[in-house]
């Protein structure tokens, strides 16, 4: 496969993760300070949302495509949060 159809292929993998929200971006850890403040900096929500998302922790935060959580996932880590990306069973 060349290049431009590999990054085309790529491109549309990816479209039909986010429309399907193949994957998930959980986190392990309980709602502690260290852990909602990390959230709240890494992936950039507002305070309000910050209090939905500590109800469901420890749990799934986001979901949407593998390429555009990977990255959060790796900072959340960095921080110290203890979470992995999962692959959703949807068809």
């Amino acid at each position: 496969m060349t290049g431009a159809r590999r990054q085309s292929a790529d491109r549309e993998r990816a479209q039909r993760e986010r429309a399907r929200q193949s994957w998930e971006l959980v986190v392990h850890d309980e709602p502690s300070r260290a852990v909602l403040a990390a959230l709240r900096r890494v992936l950039r929500v507002k305070r309000g949302e910050l209090e939905r998302m500590a109800s469901a922790l420890p749990g799934a935060v986001r979901r949407g495509a593998h390429e555009d959580l990977a990255e959060p996932e790796a900072r959340l880590r960095e921080a110290g949060v203890r979470c992995e990306l999962r692959r959703r069973d949807v068809e």
